[in-house]
């Protein structure tokens, strides 16, 4: 039994000495960029096989205010009772990761900051790794949750996203693609209908959004505001694999938009943030 359980804490010792060969150290370039993960969701993560140790980074800017993640102007109210007030230009104190889900049982992470805590306007990292074995093969969705603070001035009152919504706010459209062996790019093209996450987000004029089609077919795009009325309806011919639609923004307004691709079987809806100022 002894033996047993020394030969288990060496095995998982030896898999995190492997995950820190490649220590997840923040990118110091992206400290001048504004809100982003690297890779984002178009680009997504590599494809991992089984039997293969497995280890990807993902670099992450904090926003430096609320408005860059929420749109701007961005009312709440207020936790004194005076009615509501806009905290889009307040600085973000600091980013709690709450949580990853969604990752295979193969797969751990290691974060770069002590507590999974981020200062607004900074950098840092988190790190997937392990070695999926034949039970793993899939797709996994994975979601980013997230929690924001601010100090709001001449209240002296600390108010958190969680704390101010309900709820956290969620960075979704990664997709961990987990199969028996590395195949080419055009080989993993057959993926069910799926749709990523507008890249940049938040941002100004232009963005695209990448989806997959398993069939060659027409599919409706449209764009809604939060009060659910349509911007824009256009259909898109999309072929077998992976599609990308572009996004002029040119005629909307600052705030929270929703889009819908649809094929008339299914239809997905993810959240974007247009920020002009």
């Amino acid at each position: 039994m002894k033996k047993n359980l020394l030969i288990i804490i060496f095995l998982i010792s030896s898999i995190t000495s492997l995950a820190q060969q490649n220590p997840c150290i923040p990118d110091a370039i992206l400290q001048d960029s504004t809100f982003g993960l690297w890779p984002d969701t178009i680009q997504n993560l590599p494809i991992a096989a089984i039997d293969i140790y497995y280890e990807e980074h993902i670099q992450i800017k904090t926003p430096a205010t609320v408005g860059e993640v929420m749109g701007e102007p961005y009312f709440i109210d207020s936790p004194l009772g005076f009615g509501q007030i806009d905290i889009a230009p307040l600085s973000i104190s600091k980013i709690n990761l709450v949580e990853i889900n969604g990752l295979p049982d193969c797969m751990s992470t290691y974060i770069s900051s002590q507590d999974s805590v981020y200062f607004g306007d900074d950098i840092g990292c988190v790190t997937m790794f392990g070695t999926p074995v034949f039970s793993d093969i899939g797709q996994y969705d994975i979601e980013i949750l997230i929690d924001g603070e601010v100090i709001i001035p001449g209240l002296n009152i600390t108010q958190t996203l969680y704390e101010s919504l309900g709820e956290y706010e969620v960075i979704d459209g990664y997709k961990l693609v987990i199969q028996s062996e590395i195949v080419s790019i055009d080989e993993s093209f057959n993926l069910p209908f799926s749709v990523s996450q507008n890249s940049p987000n938040p941002f100004s004029n232009i963005t695209t959004v990448e989806f997959s089609s398993d069939v060659t077919t027409k599919y409706t795009f449209s764009i809604a505001n939060i009060l659910g009325e349509i911007q824009s309806n256009r259909i898109i011919n999309a072929r077998n694999g992976i599609n990308k639609v572009e996004i002029n923004a040119s005629n909307l307004s600052s705030g929270i938009y929703f889009y819908s691709l649809s094929n008339f079987r299914e239809t997905i809806t993810k959240k974007m943030i247009i920020n002009k100022f």
